[in-house]
């Protein structure tokens, strides 16, 4: 691999003489992807300068549990680290030559700042930077959700990124045809007769539609455990492998869940404009509800349940032997008491 990566370091960077690559070394979490941090020293005449990396690889195939692309995940970051003030770490490119690495790539600049967000919460030692930080996560994410998608989309490439039959000409085809996608893909992920909770999430989302809103690029899996931040500030959002055209509210409704399921407090924040969703709302103007984020909740939740699932249940049948998707079988169903709640079952707390 540091081969490898010396010969993709000096592809990457034209005017190097000399690449030397240092300090490589796995990266542990993260469940879709394998990733690596090294450092590559790069040569240009009589400079020298170190370039902190990270090497973002796909898995097996067989294994994936999203199966997206490097190229578009780099292009959107390019987009947006370009387009936008949205902060961003550089991506330096791909290599989508699997004979490489044994499956596509990209190389990324590792960005500064502390992805120990739990620390802002709960008494950690970060907890005075709470506020900051949340603020300007919250007006990065307003940026996103309101630049022209044609500026961060300008190939189309995330109308439909896994090409499923998703049609973003208005709102009300969006949120139809992705239901649609729901429902026609049940099959590939009910491992177990529980998973039938999931098929009455994917109904009640089609049956019980709330307002409409303007369509926008969204990152997909706006989670706290998806931002880096330094000294009150979101120093860069991370993993946009799952972005795509989509309905703003998604992205809050994903937060939301993960906020309660990591026990960390960003829709707490900013207090002094009475939590995340108060301010979101002061900076655009759109008046989201909680009970809109609710059914978004749920509608993000199928978003990430079809490709999880589908990769469990091939384990389970046996179609690879991948530890990892037996781990994630109990995330999966700690998931269920959830959306039984959301779904006001009778009997059922909320």
């Amino acid at each position: 691999m540091n081969e490898q990566l010396q010969a993709l370091m000096l592809r990457l960077m034209p005017n190097s003489t000399v690449v030397a690559i240092e300090e490589l070394a796995p990266i542990p979490g993260g469940f879709s992807r394998e990733t690596y941090r090294f450092d590559a020293r790069i040569t240009e005449g009589n400079t020298e300068e170190v370039f902190p990396c990270i090497l973002r690889k796909d898995p097996p195939k067989e294994a994936a549990l999203l199966d997206t692309s490097r190229k578009v995940e780099h292009d959107l970051i390019e987009a947006i680290r370009t387009q936008t003030n949205i902060p961003m770490s550089r991506s330096w490119g791909v290599e989508m030559d699997t004979t490489v690495f044994g499956e596509a790539a990209m190389v990324l600049q590792r960005a500064h700042g502390s992805g120990q967000t739990s620390a802002l919460f709960n008494g950690g030692a970060d907890e005075h930077q709470a506020d900051d930080v949340m603020r300007h996560l919250c007006e990065s994410m307003v940026e996103l959700h309101t630049t022209d998608i044609s500026k961060l989309n300008p190939g189309g490439a995330l109308s439909d990124p896994r090409e499923v039959g998703i049609d973003i000409s208005s709102w009300d085809s969006y949120i139809d045809s992705t239901i649609d996608y729901y429902i026609n893909a049940y099959d590939e992920l009910d491992f177990d007769p529980i998973m039938m909770v999931i098929l009455d999430m994917f109904l009640t989302l089609r049956r019980s539609k709330p307002r409409p809103l303007q369509l926008a690029l969204v990152h997909g899996d706006f989670n706290p455990a998806n931002f880096l931040y330094h000294e009150g500030k979101v120093s860069a959002l991370i993993d946009w492998e799952n972005s795509h055209v989509g309905d703003p509210r998604e992205d809050l409704g994903w937060m939301m869940t993960m906020d309660i399921l990591s026990n960390s407090h960003v829709m707490d924040h900013p207090r002094d404009k009475g939590g995340f969703l108060n301010y979101y709302n002061e900076l655009t103007g759109w008046a989201i509800t909680l009970e809109e984020l609710d059914y978004f909740t749920l509608f993000g939740t199928g978003n990430i349940a079809i490709p999880v699932n589908s990769a469990i249940k091939r384990r389970v049948e046996k179609q690879h032997m991948q530890f990892l998707h037996l781990y994630l079988i109990q995330a999966s169903l700690s998931a269920i008491p959830n959306i039984v709640r959301l779904l006001k079952y009778p009997g059922v707390s909320l």
